[in-house]
């Protein structure tokens, strides 16, 4: 019996690593925060912990865990644990993604330092260690920037500075630690998605983005829809994320979720890229679009197992992910029970039909502060259509009939609607 140790930082609902690892001959041995332990209970190896993102006895136990099980492999798929895991793969001498790669996958000055001078036209950009460093790369680049942490996900913490007294505004808040400024670059934001599997990238394909990544913070939604091959920006971008792939040290088993813009200028700019499967919704979009789990793909990479992949097939769906607003939620529609299942008879708003899957995170009765980040969402659907257009349409339509069934009141009030 083989084991390989998980940093399960999903719930079970999204990650069933048991059923996908059946019949492989390998056992998974769980790390997972707190409030997702119980839906990982019925398994053997299951360790929890509070405040997991910067709780180090999830360290001090990988370790121990993976020296007791002698594991064979370690699986990491969220942005936090990525450095953990390629840490501990270095120290026991376990293939994989080891520091270096990781650091340069998530530290966002590392990764354009790999970058800069390189085929995929990189933003200007510095280290941001100081008021200082932010007034003299204002003062040689001009307005607006983008301040963002060197090594969060989500765009969690972006500000972008128009002006003086957006920078004076920044620069009186708290100091947020290093971080990175870079020149803003505008126009039309895509990703890229795919997987790396022996070293080769068996999987590829570019997406737009609906609204933008920063819409949470307007608490509006965000959606994601594949292009087509016909699609003008199709090959560019495949071929800037493969080239973004070769420039960095990519470890030959990852998934990755990279981002682009396209200006109105035309040129195609680099925005980040990370090693590991894009959030929200990307996922659960992917396998109803081309059939394939790159999750799942991606641990049997990761553990050495034959891939369950064959010939893809195609078609059209998206993903929309909705960020909650600040209050109170009073009443959520029909739609699930928070583990992508759809259930028509919860209340008398019928879930529109384009709908294939949902995933809501929150209860009514539970109170709000608004969009935190662009991967945490109050509800997430994964919707389809004849058509690119059709989703796109279909998109819109899931978004206006969420906001026209959801009902919020002041967190200081007992009743009315925000």
């Amino acid at each position: 019996m083989r084991h390989v140790l998980v940093f399960a930082k999903t719930p079970y609902a999204k990650t069933p690593y048991d059923q996908w690892l059946a019949g492989s001959g390998t056992v998974p041995v769980i790390v997972t925060p707190a409030e997702y332990a119980a839906g990982y209970s019925h398994l053997p190896h299951v360790h929890a912990f509070p405040a997991y993102d910067t709780n180090q006895l999830v360290e001090k136990t990988a370790l121990r865990l993976a020296r007791e099980f002698a594991v064979e492999a370690v699986f990491a798929r969220a942005e936090a644990d990525i450095v953990r895991a390629a840490q501990l793969r270095e120290l026991l001498g376990l293939p994989g993604q080891h520091t270096a790669s990781a650091v340069a996958f998530r530290d966002k000055v590392v990764m354009k330092d790999h970058l800069a001078g390189g085929p995929v036209d990189v933003p200007a950009y510095r280290r941001l260690d100081s008021a200082y460093t932010a007034l003299a790369f204002v003062a040689e680049h001009g307005y607006p920037v983008v301040v963002k942490p060197v090594s969060e996900s989500g765009s969690l913490g972006a500000a972008v500075i128009r002006d003086e007294a957006d920078l004076d505004a920044y620069l009186a808040g708290p100091w947020r630690g290093t971080s990175e400024i870079e020149a803003f670059v505008p126009g039309q934001m895509y990703h890229v998605d795919g997987l790396v599997a022996g070293g080769e990238v068996v999987f590829v394909h570019p997406f737009r983005y609906l609204n933008d990544c920063l819409s949470f913070r307007d608490d509006d939604w965000v959606a994601n829809l594949p292009l087509t091959p016909q699609d003008p920006s199709y090959d560019r971008l495949v071929k800037a994320a493969r080239a973004v792939l070769a420039e960095l040290p990519t470890p030959p088993q990852t998934a990755f979720h990279a981002e682009f813009w396209i200006t109105p200028d035309d040129r195609l700019v680099f925005c980040e890229i990370a090693s590991r499967t894009g959030g929200g919704m990307i996922s659960a979009m992917v396998r109803h679009a081309f059939g394939i789990d790159l999750d799942k793909e991606w641990l049997y990479a990761e553990c050495g197992l034959p891939s369950t992949l064959g010939a893809l097939s195609y078609r059209p769906a998206g993903a929309l992910c909705i960020p909650p607003r600040s209050g109170v939620l009073e009443r959520l529609p029909a739609g699930g029970d928070g583990t992508g299942a759809r259930d028509e008879a919860e209340d008398s708003a019928e879930l529109p039909s384009c709908v294939r899957e949902v995933t809501l995170t929150g209860v009514a009765g539970q109170e709000f502060h608004g969009g935190v980040k662009s991967g945490l969402f109050l509800a997430g659907y994964v919707v389809d259509g004849d058509t690119e257009e059709d989703v796109a349409a279909n998109l819109e339509r899931v978004a206006g009939w969420f906001s026209d069934n959801t009902r919020w009141r002041p967190a200081d009030s007992s009743g009315g609607t925000a």
